[in-house]
Order: C-alpha cells, then structure tokens, then sequence
C-alpha cells in the first residue's frame, strides 16, 4: 500500500481505532526493529520523532593519524608513478581506483578542517594533493591527464577549498600571498585563467580583502618589467600579464571601472600602451556601455588618421538606436544590442589578424 493510501484510510478511522492499529502495528515490529526506527519514542512525543528524522545526522568523523597516514601513501605513489605504469606495489586491478583514493582523502580532509586542531594539518594536505593532481595533468601519473575532472572536483573549487581553511588560520597579509603563489607557479592544463582568476576572487569577500590583494598583486608584479617586443612570450612576460589582469578584475569588483583602465594603461606602458588589451579585458565584463565608450575615444581618431570613410559605422550613428547593453550574449554574432555588436565584431576581426601578423600581443 502506498503512502497516500495510508493516509486515506487513516483519515476515515476515529481515535479508537486509530490507537488500535496503532497497538497492533507495535506488536508487529520486532523488538530490535522497533528500537531501531525509534518507535517508542514515536508513540511517547511523536514531535520531538518528527525533529529527530528531520535533523541531519552529524557525518561520522575520520581518524586523523590514518588520513594522515593514507594521504602520505598516496602522494608516494603518485610521484612515483605507480597509479600508471606496471609496478610490484600497486596492482594492475588497484591502479585504476586511484581517483576513488584521491575522492576519499579530499572529503576526509574536508571534514577534518570543520575541527580547529585538525584545521592545519588539513589545509597542508590539501595543498600537497592539489600540487599532485596538477602535475597529473602534466606528466604521465595517472592514466588520464584530466585528474580532477576523474576526481569530479574541479580544480577552481579545490583551489578555493585549500584557501578557505587558510583564511581561518592566516590572517590576510599572509594567506594572499600564498594564495597568488600558488595560483601563478603550479600550472594544470585543467582549467582556464580565468575560471582560476575568478576562483581567487572569490575568495575576496570584502572590500578590505580586495584593497590588500590589489597591494600583493602590485608588488609581484613589480618584480617583472614590462617586456620588450623580443620577450613577450618569456615566462617572465606571461606572468605579469596574468598579474595585470587579476589587478584589474580586482579593482573592477571594487565597483571602480575608471580606475580599473587607468592601471591597465598605466602598467602596460603608459603612453605606449596596448589599447587592444584595455579593450579586450573590458569586454570580458560584458559591461557594453563602459566598453563603448573606452573603444571610441581611442578608435574615433585613429579612424581620422587612416581616412576611413566610415567613421559614423564607428561611432554607431548610422545603425537604429537600440539598447547597447542587455544579457550577455553566447558570442559576439549574437544580439548584443545593434550599436555595440558590429563594433565590437568588427574590432575582434582586426585583433585577430593583428595577432596573426604578430604586430599586437596575445
């Protein structure tokens, strides 16, 4: 009988009755089964039963000293190769349940870092397994070079694991460094900057959060000079334009867009500055007014100069008047509003076959 069906014919019983099937449904129950489901304590105060079903049970915590020891194990053998090529420790059965092993421990150390004493030890963990599930994805240690996508945890989500216990142990002159140390020299193949960039963001909370991260940022990138044409490609190069963009989705999410471009032009060469960069990181906010708007005080007169004929398509003057801003569109051939879309396309095209020729940066 269903559930529903209960219900119906409990709702044509009277209180006699009801407390006769009540009766003859307890004496059913194996005593054992009754103390099981809590069926004395569902006749004597069925309320405080319901809360008890309701309540989530509290997860049953793991032993440190063995998480400890298993995760030691597992970094050993995956720097060791052994979750890939043929070995005497690990069998061919066993090599492919390592991402079960690597799942376990994560959700372990998880649990481990809602406990203050077990806190530190989990964010060290934590990072020694990203560390290896980023080389992972590097070099042959498992047979896949997608490790955390096998793990189904993705890289940004573990990042931000990792440093959200250190924010409750650090305070923030000195967890966003290790932050963006990690960030900027252990690479994967596994995700985007971006999608990592955005991760690091979210970490900043508060405005204060930002405004310190923005001082970090400044610093680091202070160490590397901005390239001539001959290195822009070095890893040096590569490293102060990721750091030039986080600084600038930093500041655009302190809500101050003018300032935002002002770094950018002035970190990127002052008066020699790429204006395709500035143009490219705006349009990433999807902001199209703001990206108008910075476009055509640079485009307008570069358009005298070359004596293009049409300048009012550049200004968007002959095309209907409609809405420049809107949902962000899948890709720039969609309706994006009619004022910014063949601007913007059109500007995209010269990019492209500027970085074709090489003439402007990637």
């Amino acid at each position: 009988m269903k559930t529903s069906e209960v219900r119906e014919h409990l709702a044509r019983l009277d209180a006699d009755q009801l407390r006769c099937v009540a009766e003859q449904l307890y004496k059913m129950l194996p005593r054992k089964m009754a103390s099981e489901k809590e069926a004395d304590l569902l006749l004597a105060d069925p309320s405080a039963f319901q809360q008890s079903r309701r309540a989530k049970k509290a997860p049953e915590m793991p032993d440190l000293d063995l998480v400890e020891m298993e995760t030691a194990e597992f970094l050993e053998d995956a720097a060791a190769s052994r979750y890939f090529a043929p070995n005497s420790i690990i069998s061919k059965a066993e090599r492919g349940r390592w991402r079960f092993v690597a799942k376990r421990l994560f959700q372990d150390w998880r649990l481990l870092a809602t406990q203050s004493e077990s806190r530190p030890a989990s964010a060290s963990a934590l990072e020694k397994l990203y560390g290896i599930l980023c080389r992972g994805s590097q070099v042959y240690l498992f047979r896949t070079s997608a490790p955390f996508q096998a793990i189904k945890v993705p890289r940004p989500d573990f990042f931000e694991q990792i440093f959200q216990i250190h924010a409750q142990l650090h305070p923030a002159a000195e967890w966003i460094p290790h932050a963006l140390s990690l960030l900027m020299e252990v690479k994967s193949e596994e995700s985007t900057t971006a999608e990592m960039h955005t991760s690091f963001l979210s970490l900043l909370r508060t405005t204060a959060l930002k405004a310190s991260a923005l001082e970090i940022v400044a610093a680091r990138m202070a160490k590397y000079p901005v390239a001539v044409r001959a290195s822009k490609f070095s890893d040096a190069s590569q490293a102060r334009t990721s750091l030039l963009r986080l600084s600038f989705q930093i500041i655009w999410a302190m809500g101050e867009k003018d300032r935002a471009v002002h770094w950018v032009r002035t970190y990127s060469g002052g008066d020699n500055c790429d204006e395709h960069r500035v143009l490219r990181l705006v349009l990433e906010t999807n902001d199209y007014d703001f990206w108008m708007s910075t476009y055509e005080p640079i485009q307008v007169p570069r358009a005298y100069q070359k004596g293009k004929t049409d300048f009012r398509i550049v200004k968007g003057e002959e095309l209907p008047e409609r809405s420049r801003t809107g949902p962000a569109p899948n890709s720039l051939s969609h309706d994006a509003g009619l004022c910014f879309e063949p601007v913007a396309n059109r500007w995209l095209e010269s990019v492209k076959y500027s970085m074709a020729a090489g003439t402007i940066e990637r």
